[in-house]
């Protein structure tokens, strides 16, 4: 009888065990701060570029954070360190809130509602976005802005890449900067070839 209990009790041990998985531990692209206070836009119209729905490659359609291989052949999906947002979602937000803050507050947002209001509209293709643990970032991205009407005013394509440290955190505080450099560039284009121009349209 007391071997029969112990079996019961070893298993039971066993079969909990085999239950357990560690929690995980979910990071946020976008880590603006919290306002100090209500803020309300009285006028909007300088908010003149739409961010459209960002392209990403299928292996980034997950949750999870995803890092790369030091051999650059191989990835390996973090099942414990998530993604609190879409990459899909919370890139246009983040990459518009950079050209903002860039260029000047507001001036771009994601083109969710009401395209019509912008003068110009911003596609991005993201070809890669990744890390390897203790190496480096890289953020490699078609963009292409275009006019209310569709017609293409720049293309070109951007390949960005930032030291990492040997943590998750590292390759998210990488990662984030990434995607704010990206908004820093196109922020740059339109103030050299845009801004003027849209000030001589109004003219």
């Amino acid at each position: 009888m007391f071997v029969r209990i112990l079996s019961v009790s070893a298993l039971c041990l066993v079969l909990s065990a085999c239950g357990y998985s560690p929690s995980s531990t979910f990071y946020v692209l976008d880590d603006s701060p919290l306002p100090t206070r209500s803020i309300t836009l009285e006028n909007a119209d300088t908010v003149v570029i739409g961010v459209e729905d960002v392209s990403i490659p299928t292996y980034l359609d997950r949750p999870q954070i995803v890092v790369r291989s030091e051999e650059d052949e191989t990835l390996e999906m973090a099942e414990f360190h998530r993604w609190a947002e879409h990459l899909g979602d919370v890139l246009p937000r983040v990459i518009g809130d950079a050209v903002s803050e860039r260029a000047g507050y507001p001036l771009a947002k994601p083109a969710t509602l009401n395209r019509d209001v912008f003068s110009y509209r911003l596609y991005i293709e993201i070809m890669r976005f990744d890390a390897q643990m203790d190496g480096a970032a890289m953020l490699d991205a078609w963009w292409t802005i275009t006019d209310a009407e569709g017609n293409v005013l720049y293309r070109t394509r951007s390949v960005l890449v930032e030291p990492v440290g040997d943590s998750y955190p590292d390759i998210v505080k990488s990662e984030r900067f990434l995607a704010r450099k990206l908004g820093f560039e196109i922020a740059d284009y339109y103030t050299k070839n845009l801004r003027n121009a849209k000030k001589k349209g109004a003219k």
